[in-house]
Protein backbone atom coordinates (compact mmCIF):
# COMPACT_ATOMS: atom_id res chain seq x y z
CA UNK A 1 0.00 0.00 0.00
CA UNK A 2 1.08 3.20 -1.30
CA UNK A 3 1.73 5.80 2.08
CA UNK A 4 -0.40 8.40 2.31
CA UNK A 5 -0.07 11.97 3.90
CA UNK A 6 -2.98 13.76 5.04
CA UNK A 7 -2.66 17.38 5.35
CA UNK A 8 -4.93 18.74 7.89
CA UNK A 9 -8.04 21.08 6.38
CA UNK A 10 -7.40 23.49 8.63
CA UNK A 11 -3.86 23.93 7.42
CA UNK A 12 -4.70 25.50 4.14
CA UNK A 13 -1.51 23.97 2.68
CA UNK A 14 -2.58 24.05 -0.86
CA UNK A 15 -3.89 25.81 -3.47
CA UNK A 16 -7.80 24.15 -3.60
CA UNK A 17 -8.53 26.19 -6.73
CA UNK A 18 -5.51 25.04 -8.46
CA UNK A 19 -5.66 24.87 -12.11
CA UNK A 20 -5.04 20.94 -11.80
CA UNK A 21 -8.29 20.81 -10.11
CA UNK A 22 -10.47 24.27 -10.57
CA UNK A 23 -11.46 25.46 -14.14
CA UNK A 24 -13.93 28.04 -13.70
CA UNK A 25 -15.60 27.54 -17.60
CA UNK A 26 -15.63 23.82 -16.77
CA UNK A 27 -17.08 23.95 -13.09
CA UNK A 28 -20.00 26.51 -14.04
CA UNK A 29 -20.61 24.37 -17.81
CA UNK A 30 -20.96 20.47 -16.12
CA UNK A 31 -22.99 21.65 -13.09
CA UNK A 32 -26.27 22.65 -13.57
CA UNK A 33 -26.81 23.84 -9.86
CA UNK A 34 -23.66 26.38 -10.12
CA UNK A 35 -24.81 28.08 -13.52
CA UNK A 36 -28.83 27.99 -11.55
CA UNK A 37 -27.43 29.60 -8.79
CA UNK A 38 -26.62 32.84 -11.12
CA UNK A 39 -22.88 32.26 -11.20
CA UNK A 40 -21.75 33.21 -14.63
CA UNK A 41 -17.95 34.35 -13.92
CA UNK A 42 -14.73 33.45 -12.70
CA UNK A 43 -14.51 35.18 -9.63
CA UNK A 44 -18.19 33.66 -8.15
CA UNK A 45 -17.45 30.15 -9.72
CA UNK A 46 -14.02 29.89 -7.75
CA UNK A 47 -16.14 31.15 -4.21
CA UNK A 48 -18.82 29.27 -5.10
CA UNK A 49 -16.59 26.35 -5.06
CA UNK A 50 -13.95 27.06 -2.12
CA UNK A 51 -17.61 27.87 -0.45
CA UNK A 52 -19.66 24.96 -1.80
CA UNK A 53 -18.55 23.14 -4.39
CA UNK A 54 -15.72 21.19 -2.91
CA UNK A 55 -18.02 19.93 0.18
CA UNK A 56 -20.32 18.74 -2.54
CA UNK A 57 -18.07 16.51 -4.40
CA UNK A 58 -18.64 18.41 -7.93
CA UNK A 59 -16.08 18.14 -10.19
CA UNK A 60 -14.25 21.78 -11.47
CA UNK A 61 -11.73 20.21 -14.23
CA UNK A 62 -12.33 17.21 -17.06
CA UNK A 63 -9.16 15.34 -15.31
CA UNK A 64 -9.80 15.48 -12.01
CA UNK A 65 -13.20 14.96 -9.76
CA UNK A 66 -12.65 14.27 -5.65
CA UNK A 67 -15.46 11.65 -5.75
CA UNK A 68 -13.96 9.62 -9.08
CA UNK A 69 -10.64 9.81 -7.13
CA UNK A 70 -11.62 8.04 -3.62
CA UNK A 71 -13.88 5.40 -5.91
CA UNK A 72 -10.47 4.70 -7.92
CA UNK A 73 -7.86 4.67 -5.01
CA UNK A 74 -9.25 1.94 -2.58
CA UNK A 75 -6.01 2.91 0.01
CA UNK A 76 -6.96 7.15 -0.27
CA UNK A 77 -10.63 5.79 0.56
CA UNK A 78 -9.99 3.75 3.03
CA UNK A 79 -7.80 6.23 4.84
CA UNK A 80 -9.70 9.56 4.13
CA UNK A 81 -13.08 7.71 4.03
CA UNK A 82 -15.16 7.60 1.07
CA UNK A 83 -17.26 11.22 1.52
CA UNK A 84 -13.53 13.18 2.25
CA UNK A 85 -14.23 15.53 -0.96
CA UNK A 86 -11.44 17.88 0.10
CA UNK A 87 -9.54 15.87 1.25
CA UNK A 88 -9.18 14.36 -1.46
CA UNK A 89 -8.55 17.07 -3.20
CA UNK A 90 -5.67 18.38 -0.96
CA UNK A 91 -4.67 14.94 -1.41
CA UNK A 92 -4.30 14.58 -5.07
CA UNK A 93 -2.24 17.80 -4.95
CA UNK A 94 -0.20 17.59 -2.57
CA UNK A 95 0.86 13.44 -3.18
CA UNK A 96 -1.59 11.95 -6.03
CA UNK A 97 -0.07 14.21 -8.75
CA UNK A 98 3.35 13.61 -8.02
CA UNK A 99 2.75 9.78 -7.18
CA UNK A 100 0.97 9.66 -11.33
CA UNK A 101 -2.36 9.12 -9.67
CA UNK A 102 -5.48 9.39 -12.18
CA UNK A 103 -8.16 11.95 -10.76
CA UNK A 104 -10.79 10.19 -12.87
CA UNK A 105 -12.46 6.66 -13.15
CA UNK A 106 -11.21 4.43 -16.53
CA UNK A 107 -14.06 3.59 -18.64
CA UNK A 108 -16.85 5.77 -17.56
CA UNK A 109 -18.38 7.17 -13.77
CA UNK A 110 -21.88 8.69 -13.10
CA UNK A 111 -22.48 9.44 -16.76
CA UNK A 112 -18.92 10.88 -17.60
CA UNK A 113 -16.14 9.25 -18.99
CA UNK A 114 -12.80 9.99 -19.99
CA UNK A 115 -9.80 9.54 -21.23
CA UNK A 116 -6.01 10.86 -21.56
CA UNK A 117 -2.70 10.31 -22.87
CA UNK A 118 -0.98 10.68 -20.00
CA UNK A 119 2.17 11.14 -21.21
CA UNK A 120 0.99 14.80 -22.89
CA UNK A 121 -1.03 15.33 -19.83
CA UNK A 122 -3.91 15.22 -22.26
CA UNK A 123 -7.31 14.59 -20.82
CA UNK A 124 -10.61 14.44 -23.13
CA UNK A 125 -13.95 13.73 -21.76
CA UNK A 126 -17.53 13.27 -22.64
CA UNK A 127 -20.82 13.60 -20.47
CA UNK A 128 -24.14 11.83 -21.01
CA UNK A 129 -25.64 15.63 -20.33
CA UNK A 130 -24.23 17.05 -23.42
CA UNK A 131 -25.32 12.86 -25.65
CA UNK A 132 -21.44 12.38 -25.05
CA UNK A 133 -20.42 15.02 -27.14
CA UNK A 134 -16.42 15.89 -26.18
CA UNK A 135 -17.26 18.61 -23.74
CA UNK A 136 -13.56 18.91 -22.77
CA UNK A 137 -10.28 18.76 -24.00
CA UNK A 138 -7.82 19.08 -20.98
CA UNK A 139 -4.22 20.09 -21.80
CA UNK A 140 -1.59 21.60 -19.83
CA UNK A 141 -4.38 21.91 -16.72
CA UNK A 142 -6.03 23.97 -19.28
CA UNK A 143 -9.56 24.05 -20.45
CA UNK A 144 -9.58 24.39 -24.21
CA UNK A 145 -13.97 23.92 -24.22
CA UNK A 146 -16.27 25.41 -23.97
CA UNK A 147 -19.37 23.68 -23.00
CA UNK A 148 -21.92 26.54 -22.15
CA UNK A 149 -25.25 25.06 -23.11
CA UNK A 150 -25.88 22.07 -25.91
CA UNK A 151 -25.06 24.13 -28.52
CA UNK A 152 -21.04 24.04 -27.88
CA UNK A 153 -18.56 21.49 -27.17
CA UNK A 154 -16.24 19.66 -29.69
CA UNK A 155 -19.14 17.88 -31.54
CA UNK A 156 -20.05 16.45 -34.52
CA UNK A 157 -23.33 18.13 -36.86
CA UNK A 158 -25.10 18.31 -39.97
CA UNK A 159 -27.30 20.40 -41.91
CA UNK A 160 -29.41 20.10 -45.28
CA UNK A 161 -29.17 23.72 -47.04
CA UNK A 162 -30.95 25.83 -47.62
CA UNK A 163 -32.99 24.21 -44.80
CA UNK A 164 -30.08 25.48 -42.19
CA UNK A 165 -30.67 25.36 -38.19
CA UNK A 166 -34.33 24.04 -39.60
CA UNK A 167 -33.38 20.51 -40.65
CA UNK A 168 -30.04 20.57 -38.33
CA UNK A 169 -29.41 16.83 -36.95
CA UNK A 170 -26.56 18.09 -33.76
CA UNK A 171 -24.54 15.70 -31.54
CA UNK A 172 -24.74 17.37 -28.37
CA UNK A 173 -28.05 18.40 -28.09
CA UNK A 174 -31.11 20.76 -29.59
CA UNK A 175 -31.18 24.42 -28.85
CA UNK A 176 -33.75 24.27 -26.13
CA UNK A 177 -32.12 21.59 -23.90
CA UNK A 178 -30.08 25.16 -23.44
CA UNK A 179 -28.40 24.59 -19.75
CA UNK A 180 -30.40 21.53 -18.81
CA UNK A 181 -29.14 18.51 -17.03
CA UNK A 182 -30.38 16.05 -20.04
CA UNK A 183 -30.40 16.67 -23.85
CA UNK A 184 -33.05 15.09 -26.67
CA UNK A 185 -30.02 13.04 -28.16
CA UNK A 186 -30.26 9.69 -27.45
CA UNK A 187 -27.03 7.66 -26.23
CA UNK A 188 -27.01 4.27 -28.04
CA UNK A 189 -23.41 3.15 -26.45
CA UNK A 190 -20.16 4.73 -25.29
CA UNK A 191 -16.96 3.29 -24.53
CA UNK A 192 -14.06 4.81 -23.08
CA UNK A 193 -10.96 2.86 -22.61
CA UNK A 194 -6.94 4.17 -22.19
CA UNK A 195 -6.57 6.54 -24.91
CA UNK A 196 -9.96 6.03 -27.20
CA UNK A 197 -13.41 7.38 -26.45
CA UNK A 198 -16.19 5.81 -28.87
CA UNK A 199 -19.91 6.50 -28.80
CA UNK A 200 -22.78 6.01 -30.89
CA UNK A 201 -26.19 8.54 -30.45
CA UNK A 202 -29.09 9.70 -32.25
CA UNK A 203 -28.67 13.89 -32.40
CA UNK A 204 -31.47 15.46 -31.13
CA UNK A 205 -32.57 18.73 -33.85
CA UNK A 206 -31.56 21.84 -33.12
CA UNK A 207 -35.00 23.04 -33.14
CA UNK A 208 -38.14 21.10 -31.28
CA UNK A 209 -41.29 20.38 -33.74
CA UNK A 210 -43.11 23.25 -33.63
CA UNK A 211 -40.05 25.43 -32.36
CA UNK A 212 -39.43 28.28 -34.32
CA UNK A 213 -36.29 29.59 -35.92
CA UNK A 214 -34.96 32.89 -34.17
CA UNK A 215 -31.89 33.77 -35.80
CA UNK A 216 -31.16 35.85 -39.06
CA UNK A 217 -30.98 32.71 -41.14
CA UNK A 218 -31.53 32.70 -44.87
CA UNK A 219 -34.79 32.82 -46.96
CA UNK A 220 -35.92 29.37 -46.15
CA UNK A 221 -35.13 29.06 -42.62
CA UNK A 222 -34.90 32.69 -41.11
CA UNK A 223 -36.72 34.04 -38.22
CA UNK A 224 -39.60 33.07 -37.35
CA UNK A 225 -39.79 30.16 -39.32
CA UNK A 226 -41.24 26.58 -37.79
CA UNK A 227 -38.89 23.59 -37.47
CA UNK A 228 -39.01 21.24 -40.60
CA UNK A 229 -38.55 17.90 -38.03
CA UNK A 230 -41.44 16.24 -36.45
CA UNK A 231 -39.33 14.49 -33.62
CA UNK A 232 -37.16 16.17 -31.67
CA UNK A 233 -34.25 13.58 -32.35
CA UNK A 234 -32.73 12.38 -35.57
CA UNK A 235 -33.24 8.37 -35.49
CA UNK A 236 -30.76 7.22 -37.20
CA UNK A 237 -26.81 7.17 -35.96
CA UNK A 238 -23.80 9.63 -34.93
CA UNK A 239 -20.96 7.30 -34.58
CA UNK A 240 -17.46 8.56 -33.75
CA UNK A 241 -13.98 7.35 -32.90
CA UNK A 242 -11.86 9.99 -30.84
CA UNK A 243 -7.94 8.57 -30.02
CA UNK A 244 -5.22 10.49 -28.22
CA UNK A 245 -2.49 9.68 -30.52
CA UNK A 246 -1.67 11.14 -34.66
CA UNK A 247 0.07 9.09 -37.08
CA UNK A 248 3.54 10.29 -37.33
CA UNK A 249 2.95 12.92 -34.07
CA UNK A 250 4.99 12.79 -31.10
CA UNK A 251 3.03 15.84 -29.39
CA UNK A 252 -0.47 15.73 -27.80
CA UNK A 253 -2.56 14.95 -30.79
CA UNK A 254 -6.12 13.61 -31.35
CA UNK A 255 -7.75 11.22 -34.11
CA UNK A 256 -11.20 12.12 -34.30
CA UNK A 257 -13.14 9.84 -37.17
CA UNK A 258 -16.72 10.91 -37.35
CA UNK A 259 -19.37 8.22 -39.11
CA UNK A 260 -23.28 10.34 -40.24
CA UNK A 261 -25.70 8.35 -41.49
CA UNK A 262 -28.24 9.72 -44.21
CA UNK A 263 -31.28 7.92 -44.17
CA UNK A 264 -34.78 8.80 -43.52
CA UNK A 265 -37.23 11.67 -44.25
CA UNK A 266 -34.96 14.75 -45.30
CA UNK A 267 -37.20 18.27 -46.52
CA UNK A 268 -36.03 19.29 -50.60
CA UNK A 269 -32.18 20.65 -50.17
CA UNK A 270 -29.66 21.51 -52.52
CA UNK A 271 -26.39 20.53 -50.41
CA UNK A 272 -25.68 18.56 -47.36
CA UNK A 273 -23.06 20.29 -44.87
CA UNK A 274 -21.62 17.88 -42.28
CA UNK A 275 -19.58 19.38 -39.74
CA UNK A 276 -16.89 16.98 -38.83
CA UNK A 277 -16.06 18.21 -35.94
CA UNK A 278 -16.25 21.37 -34.80
CA UNK A 279 -15.15 22.97 -31.77
CA UNK A 280 -16.13 25.78 -29.86
CA UNK A 281 -13.32 26.85 -27.52
CA UNK A 282 -13.27 29.01 -24.30
CA UNK A 283 -13.04 33.06 -25.01
CA UNK A 284 -9.19 32.99 -24.45
CA UNK A 285 -8.19 31.60 -27.84
CA UNK A 286 -8.77 34.67 -30.06
CA UNK A 287 -5.98 34.53 -32.49
CA UNK A 288 -6.63 32.81 -35.97
CA UNK A 289 -3.71 31.82 -38.12
CA UNK A 290 -2.97 28.74 -41.41
CA UNK A 291 -0.13 26.34 -41.66
CA UNK A 292 1.14 26.64 -45.00
CA UNK A 293 1.32 23.01 -46.41
CA UNK A 294 4.31 24.47 -48.86
CA UNK A 295 6.56 26.01 -46.10
CA UNK A 296 5.18 24.63 -43.17
CA UNK A 297 4.97 28.04 -41.85
CA UNK A 298 2.05 29.98 -39.82
CA UNK A 299 0.33 32.56 -41.89
CA UNK A 300 -2.78 34.27 -42.55
CA UNK A 301 -5.93 32.60 -41.78
CA UNK A 302 -7.16 30.99 -44.84
CA UNK A 303 -10.71 28.42 -45.27
CA UNK A 304 -8.71 26.34 -47.42
CA UNK A 305 -5.57 25.82 -44.83
CA UNK A 306 -4.95 23.75 -41.70
CA UNK A 307 -6.24 26.14 -38.84
CA UNK A 308 -4.63 27.23 -35.51
CA UNK A 309 -6.56 29.13 -32.88
CA UNK A 310 -4.91 30.28 -29.94
CA UNK A 311 -4.21 32.74 -27.36
CA UNK A 312 -2.17 35.86 -27.67
CA UNK A 313 0.24 35.29 -25.47
CA UNK A 314 0.89 31.51 -27.66
CA UNK A 315 0.92 29.39 -24.34
CA UNK A 316 -2.25 27.16 -25.51
CA UNK A 317 -3.61 26.93 -29.14
CA UNK A 318 -5.42 24.36 -31.07
CA UNK A 319 -4.47 23.23 -34.84
CA UNK A 320 -7.19 21.15 -36.81
CA UNK A 321 -5.89 19.39 -39.94
CA UNK A 322 -7.99 17.56 -42.21
CA UNK A 323 -6.53 15.23 -45.13
CA UNK A 324 -7.63 16.03 -48.57
CA UNK A 325 -8.68 12.57 -50.09
CA UNK A 326 -12.11 12.65 -48.28
CA UNK A 327 -15.33 11.92 -50.01
CA UNK A 328 -16.98 15.64 -50.59
CA UNK A 329 -18.58 17.10 -53.98
CA UNK A 330 -17.47 20.45 -52.69
CA UNK A 331 -13.98 21.32 -51.27
CA UNK A 332 -13.64 20.63 -47.56
CA UNK A 333 -13.16 24.07 -45.62
CA UNK A 334 -12.07 25.17 -42.36
CA UNK A 335 -14.10 27.61 -40.64
CA UNK A 336 -13.73 30.47 -38.17
CA UNK A 337 -16.64 32.25 -35.84
CA UNK A 338 -16.05 34.82 -32.94
CA UNK A 339 -18.97 34.69 -29.44
CA UNK A 340 -16.32 36.46 -27.49
CA UNK A 341 -18.34 39.32 -26.39
CA UNK A 342 -21.53 37.67 -25.11
CA UNK A 343 -23.42 39.09 -22.11
CA UNK A 344 -21.36 36.47 -19.59
CA UNK A 345 -17.83 35.73 -19.91
CA UNK A 346 -18.54 32.16 -18.93
CA UNK A 347 -20.81 32.01 -22.72
CA UNK A 348 -18.70 33.86 -24.72
CA UNK A 349 -16.71 31.91 -27.19
CA UNK A 350 -14.57 31.46 -30.44
CA UNK A 351 -15.47 28.62 -32.97
CA UNK A 352 -13.65 26.24 -35.52
CA UNK A 353 -15.09 23.95 -37.88
CA UNK A 354 -13.68 21.18 -41.09
CA UNK A 355 -16.73 21.09 -43.40
CA UNK A 356 -17.70 18.46 -46.25
CA UNK A 357 -20.51 18.82 -48.42
CA UNK A 358 -22.35 16.21 -50.89
CA UNK A 359 -24.82 16.98 -53.27
CA UNK A 360 -28.40 15.71 -53.12
CA UNK A 361 -29.16 11.79 -52.08
CA UNK A 362 -32.01 10.46 -53.59
CA UNK A 363 -34.81 10.48 -51.50
CA UNK A 364 -35.99 7.78 -49.10
CA UNK A 365 -32.43 6.29 -49.70
CA UNK A 366 -29.01 5.64 -46.85
CA UNK A 367 -25.56 7.00 -46.97
CA UNK A 368 -23.11 6.78 -44.54
CA UNK A 369 -20.50 9.03 -44.64
CA UNK A 370 -17.04 8.68 -42.77
CA UNK A 371 -14.28 11.50 -42.53
CA UNK A 372 -11.38 11.68 -40.45
CA UNK A 373 -9.75 15.21 -39.04
CA UNK A 374 -6.52 15.48 -36.52
CA UNK A 375 -6.88 17.94 -33.85
CA UNK A 376 -3.57 19.12 -32.53
CA UNK A 377 -3.10 20.51 -28.97
CA UNK A 378 -0.02 22.23 -26.74
CA UNK A 379 1.80 25.77 -27.45
CA UNK A 380 1.50 27.33 -30.99
CA UNK A 381 5.16 26.05 -31.10
CA UNK A 382 4.06 22.42 -30.36
CA UNK A 383 0.69 23.29 -32.82
CA UNK A 384 2.41 24.26 -35.60
CA UNK A 385 5.10 21.34 -35.54
CA UNK A 386 2.26 18.80 -35.03
CA UNK A 387 0.77 20.04 -38.17
CA UNK A 388 3.80 19.76 -40.62
CA UNK A 389 4.04 16.34 -38.94
CA UNK A 390 0.76 15.45 -40.24
CA UNK A 391 1.50 16.73 -43.69
CA UNK A 392 4.21 14.91 -44.21
CA UNK A 393 2.42 11.79 -43.18
CA UNK A 394 0.05 13.04 -46.18
CA UNK A 395 2.03 14.63 -48.51
CA UNK A 396 0.89 12.18 -51.18
CA UNK A 397 -2.30 13.28 -51.19
CA UNK A 398 -1.34 17.49 -51.11
CA UNK A 399 -0.62 19.01 -54.48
Amino acid sequence: MIHITIVPVTEAAVDLASPAVFNYNFYISTNPEVVNAGIHDEAAAKHHWLQHGIGMGLQASGNFHSMQYLARYKDIRDSLGAHSYQQAVEHYLTNGIHEHRLGYVEGGFEGRWTVSDSKHQLHVSASNRMGAAVDSVVWNNKEFINAWDHGRELQMAMNFSPNGECFNPTEAGGRDDFQAATTHTVIKSVLAHGNTLETTVHPAFWLRPHAREAGHGNKVCHNGTLAMNTDPTYRHPFSKVVTLSCPGVTTPCITYESTFTIAGHIPDYTTLQMEAPTGYMTREFTKYQSVAPRTGHMTHLSNRLPLVMSTQDDHYAMGIYAPPDQDTDLYQYYGTFNFSHLRYPAASSNKWNVVYRKHTFASGSTHVQQYRAYICVGTVHDVQGCINSLLKTHENLIG
